[in-house]
């Protein structure tokens, strides 16, 4: 499972959050999200699904692009 952490304003959150959810779409992965009930209200809709893998990952810019153009 991911989960974004709450670092910066919800501004910086909703944009980390929709990065990763466009991974999380992508590769079907379940994400708890910081703030996710404010970023709702606001009518901004993240993607979690049901993917669960016991090795962590971590993603970093340096890393974002090669998550992302894997493919699934």
């Amino acid at each position: 499972m991911i989960t974004t952490i709450e670092y910066g304003r919800l501004g910086n959150q909703i944009i980390r959050n929709l990065a990763v959810s466009l991974i999380a779409q992508k590769h079907d992965l379940k994400v708890n999200y910081s703030n996710k009930d404010k970023i709702a209200k606001l009518g901004i809709e993240l993607f979690s699904g049901s993917n669960v893998y016991e090795t962590p990952e971590y993603l970093k810019d340096s890393n974002y692009f090669l998550f992302y153009s894997l493919i699934v």
